[in-house]
């Protein structure tokens, strides 16, 4: 074995104080999945995507701090996830208002949580080499910035809350002499486990918002409607965790065997955003074709739900080529699932709700059809390099 495969951490499996956390985060999740239900605007999309990366961000925080530090579940780690969690949850309350009444609320959880994550940061820095003054800027800085908001009025205010997320933005981005460190440090087991997590209890929550819808639209059209939502969100799932999944953690090591800690930090804290939002904006709009079940689905919905499909399979492209897989082997689904699924825009307007989402079922059908032949032309292709 090498020194670099040495340096290669895979043992260390997600702890259950983590789903704890990630469970709230999907609550969060939710709460903005409902902004973008029946015909959202274009200004409802970008709120959308400012409010899910709040969310984000304090996911990766959370694991990144975990990946690192978390190895032992001590009382005071126990104790700082329960405050993110609070943290989280008073920004879930305050999403619905949170760019009008009860933005101070929204600011208030931010700041709790940069505070929170600055604190295993300075503890155990040596442990990673990590200067305490990178800590203050990465985590207190930021925090003081929000905290400073509340006092701003909009659209100012909001342009302070993208400023303090940049700054964390810029520092993950250039990580300098801390490369080496990092790539030591980080168990890609772990990272690879908890993304994987997460996109599990992000598809359950499309289920349940197609649940709920149907619960609230009692009928038959809308029973039909339900049933091929559930079977869109089973055959996306299905793609992601027969093909994607299985190859997260082997992409992550060979990043982590390059040295590439920018590798990791894309595919773990960048472009899963892309794959989340791309699933939370597709059970929306089939939250709200349920809801219309037998009408015309209106145009943002019908938006959303090409855009979600096509964010999805967008993710999944950047992820492989990320990982170093050659353009040609996504040539055979990455084109078609970024651009296929925006024939359902002008469809909505002549098919009711249950149809485009019929006919969705069959363009991700299509679609799997493409992977399955991809994967297969990649194992013939392995089978016959090793012979």
């Amino acid at each position: 074995m090498s020194i670099a495969e040495s340096t290669v951490h895979t043992g260390r499996r997600v702890h259950g104080l983590e789903l704890f956390f990630d469970l709230v985060i999907v609550a969060y999740i939710g709460q903005i999945a409902h902004t973008m239900h029946g015909d959202p605007s274009w200004m409802d999309a970008v709120a959308f995507v400012g409010l899910l990366a709040a969310a984000w961000w304090a996911w990766v925080n959370a694991t990144i701090t975990m990946s690192l530090f978390g190895a032992r579940i001590s009382p005071s780690m126990w104790i700082s996830v329960a405050i993110a969690m609070a943290a989280i949850g008073v920004m879930a309350a305050a999403v619905p208002d949170a760019l009008g009444d009860r933005a101070a609320a929204f600011a208030i959880g931010n700041t709790l949580l940069r505070l929170v994550w600055a604190v295993p940061g300075l503890i155990n820095r040596q442990s990673v080499g990590n200067p305490w003054w990178r800590s203050v800027l990465y985590s207190l800085v930021p925090a003081s910035i929000w905290l400073v908001s509340i006092l701003a009025a909009p659209p100012w205010q909001y342009a302070i809350w993208a400023i303090a997320v940049a700054i964390e933005i810029v520092l993950l981005s250039f990580l300098g002499g801390q490369q080496v460190r990092l790539r030591n440090a980080l168990d890609v087991g772990h990272l690879a486990e908890r993304v994987g997590l997460l996109v599990v209890i992000v598809f359950a929550e499309s289920i349940l918002t197609i649940i709920a819808e149907l619960d609230a639209h009692w009928a038959p059209s809308s029973g039909l409607t339900a049933a091929l939502g559930f079977a869109a969100v089973s055959m996306l799932a299905w793609i992601y965790f027969s093909y994607a999944a299985s190859s997260v953690e082997r992409g992550l090591q060979r990043l982590q065997l390059r040295g590439s800690v920018g590798g990791i930090r894309d595919t773990v804290m960048y472009l899963p955003f892309l794959l989340v939002a791309g699933i939370t904006l597709f059970a929306a709009a089939l939250g709200t074709a349920v809801a219309d079940a037998g009408q015309l689905l209106p145009s943002g919905a019908a938006i959303s739900l090409s855009a979600g499909i096509s964010l999805f399979f967008a993710a999944s492209a950047a992820e492989s080529l990320r990982y170093g897989a050659p353009w040609r082997r996504l040539a055979a689904w990455a084109p078609g699932g970024i651009l296929l699924p925006w024939a359902l825009v002008p469809l909505s307007t002549q098919v009711a709700a249950e149809g485009v989402v019929a006919v969705s079922v069959g363009v991700i059908a299509i679609l799997i059809a493409q992977f399955a032949i991809s994967a297969w032309r990649a194992h013939a292709h392995l089978a016959a390099a090793d012979k």
